[in-house]
């Protein structure tokens, strides 16, 4: 099933305390694919030689610059979700203000969507790197036992 166009209405019912948990369930995911970033990043630096001597370097720069167009998504998504996560006060101020407590509801919406989507699409790149780097390992071992 794809994450990605889901159709999220429960939003509507959620608490303020459970939009906050889904925002800091956000947040956390979002650092740790910042972390995971680097180690990529890292790993391909490290078997550029594997990887140049099987012929897959035009395969590894498409990597590197879906890596780094990642970072910057990551980079945004934390930006609005933790400003997300800051205006949540409208929720639980005591004051009825429906248009913007509409609004809000709307905005965690969206979010869930863009986090869903793009966690569905980096999920995909790493297996694209792993899938790379293997096949580049397996290539230049096969090259040292024919050669």
């Amino acid at each position: 099933m794809d994450k990605s166009n889901q159709n999220f209405r429960y939003v509507e019912w959620k608490s303020s305390d459970e939009m906050h948990y889904s925002c800091l369930q956000w947040i956390s995911e979002l650092n740790f694919i910042k972390d995971e970033q680097i180690f990529f990043q890292d790993m391909l630096k490290e078997y550029t030689v594997p990887i140049l001597e099987s012929h897959l370097l035009e395969e590894a720069k498409a990597l590197i610059y879906k890596l780094t167009d990642s970072e910057k998504q990551v980079e945004n998504l934390l930006k609005e979700t933790t400003k997300h996560r800051n205006g949540l006060q409208i929720l639980v101020d005591g004051i009825d203000q429906p248009e913007q407590e509409k609004e809000y509801r709307e905005e965690h919406r969206r979010l869930l969507k863009e986090v869903n989507k793009f966690t569905v699409e980096y999920q995909s790149l790493k297996k694209d790197i792993f899938t790379t780097v293997t096949r580049a390992l397996k290539l230049q071992k096969q090259k040292r036992l024919l050669g």
